[in-house]
């Protein structure tokens, strides 16, 4: 296999506490130095990505929002899975549950899960429940870290065939699926691990 993208998990895989260690930027820089595409595939909301990373310069592209959004350098971002429908937010908020709204993704505490659910029932809503951790993201049909991280490397010229992914939660399989190669953290859920490629 020719080695030409990198795709990385965000929290829990090279970041902790939402902060990026220096020696991991520095990593990341010594990889691009040598022709190799960085792509951060995460379930965090962009701007907050921007906001907790100072910047997104230091990578060739970011899959945000569990797959749902798209960012290249330059600020050029596009949206692959439909905006959050102003209903469901209200919905959410008259029931109280807690919540935080990206373009696409509406993300919660898992144990608001039953009631999460219950409102999209009740709406008849085309979303689907993703867990990461003790978080909960509500995101449109067909929208996933691998279906983004795809869509990016089209745009990039590359191939997931050339590319290596780095994950750690319920939300990384398939952004590993999608790679030739898919390696799960050593410290990550035991089930990416057993479908992992690699620990």
């Amino acid at each position: 296999m020719k080695f030409s993208a990198l795709a990385l998990d965000y929290d829990g895989t090279i970041a902790r506490d939402g902060a990026l260690d220096p020696e991991v930027r520095s990593a990341i820089a010594e990889v691009r130095s040598r022709g190799i595409a960085v792509v951060i595939v995460t379930g965090r909301i962009l701007e907050e990505l921007r906001q907790v990373t100072g910047g997104l310069g230091f990578v060739d592209a970011v899959v945000a929002e569990n797959g749902a959004v798209l960012d290249f350098p330059g600020g050029n971002s596009r949206l692959i899975g439909h905006p959050v429908q102003p209903i469901f937010l209200e919905e959410l908020r008259r029931r109280g549950i807690e919540f935080k709204a990206g373009q696409c993704v509406v993300e919660t505490d898992a144990t608001w899960a039953p009631q999460v659910l219950s409102v999209i029932r009740e709406l008849e809503l085309p979303l689907t429940l993703v867990f990461n951790r003790g978080r909960l993201m509500m995101l449109p049909q067909s929208t996933g870290k691998g279906v983004g991280l795809r869509e990016a490397l089209t745009m990039l010229r590359l191939s997931p065939h050339n590319a290596i992914a780095i994950g750690d939660a319920e939300n990384d399989h398939d952004l590993l699926a999608v790679c030739e190669f898919g390696v799960a953290v050593g410290w990550g859920s035991r089930m990416l691990q057993a479908s992992a490629d690699e620990v």
